[in-house]
């Protein structure tokens, strides 16, 4: 089915497009999942909403669409406290960090779960890191139950939402990221109003998704992330501002730390040996993430 009149409407330019209702986000969102559009299309939508940029609204009819592919998560204790990390960057200039969280996290009683993609080129993924280290990966959700949370787990996006995913891999195509990608870090796949955290890199979004979460309310934390990733950097933990329910409860001031060089190499060996380091003490937590963990303790109360 064609979605040209939709395109013709977003791709105008920044002054000249007009936005989508959540209505009708929704429905062209759902044609994309089902792969209902031709390629040119998807390709143009992208770039279109690329150049435009999303409403809290589209961002919510978008979601609308995805929540109906997404697969069920299955756990068999949901009385302990939840957190979400979306991992889709990874490391390229500095140590990936989101392991170390996810760790730091379960040692506080929390069942962590890292949601994200399995590989991007030139970057060293969580996934590969989970995978090399023998932490648990939910692959397959329909035989697949948590029941151990001495670990955090790893939910590929492929498993959850694999319509998703393949709309993330359109970037090898067009070479540029799309909503898709928006979409994949505001997922939340555990039941019980379990926290996560959205992290943003551009200055635009904050204001975007706090519209975006008073239509869909939830538990979270926003904060501006590393290299994409939902962690402090080993210098500078940012401001985190935690929502309940879609309203603002509480804000954490920055924190700056002396630690300044990179832990380990920037290759996933050097990566699984930090982390083997500091699972057997032989290596301190880096104090930023420690505090990123405690200041999370706190506030993500259920």
């Amino acid at each position: 089915m064609s979605i040209s009149s939709v395109i013709r409407r977003i791709g105008r330019g920044v002054k000249g497009a007009s936005d989508l209702s959540q209505e009708e986000a929704q429905l062209v969102f759902q044609k994309i999942l089902s792969k209902e559009v031709s390629q040119i299309e998807l390709g143009a939508f992208c770039i279109a909403m690329r150049m435009k940029g999303e409403t809290a609204l589209e961002l919510a009819g978008f979601m609308d669409a995805v929540s109906g592919q997404m697969k069920p998560l299955h756990r068999a204790d949901q009385s302990s406290r939840t957190i979400v990390l979306p991992s889709y960057n990874g490391s390229r200039k500095n140590t990936n960090l989101t392991p170390l969280l996810a760790m730091q996290l379960t040692k506080l009683g929390f069942l962590v779960i890292v949601q994200g993609v399995r590989s991007d080129p030139d970057r060293v993924t969580t996934f590969e890191i989970f995978q090399q280290l023998d932490w648990p990966i939910l692959v397959d959700l329909s035989s697949q139950t948590i029941v151990d949370q001495t670990l955090p787990y790893f939910l590929p996006l492929a498993s959850v939402c694999p319509a998703l995913q393949e709309v993330l891999d359109i970037r090898r195509q067009l070479g540029l990221r799309n909503s898709g990608h928006v979409l994949a870090k505001l997922i939340n796949p555990a039941p019980n109003n379990a926290w996560q955290i959205v992290n943003y890199t551009h200055p635009e979004y904050p204001k975007i998704l706090e519209q975006y979460f008073a239509i869909r309310p939830s538990h979270l934390v926003l904060m501006r992330g590393h290299e994409g990733e939902p962690t402090c950097s080993l210098t500078r933990l940012p401001e985190m501002i935690f929502f309940k329910d879609g309203g603002q409860v509480s804000k954490t001031e920055e924190f700056r730390f002396a630690d300044a060089q990179n832990l380990s190499g920037l290759d996933v060996s050097s990566h699984v040996e930090l982390m083997r380091r500091v699972i057997h003490g032989q290596e301190k937590m880096p104090d930023a993430v420690i505090k990123q963990a405690e200041l999370l303790s706190i506030h993500c109360v259920q």
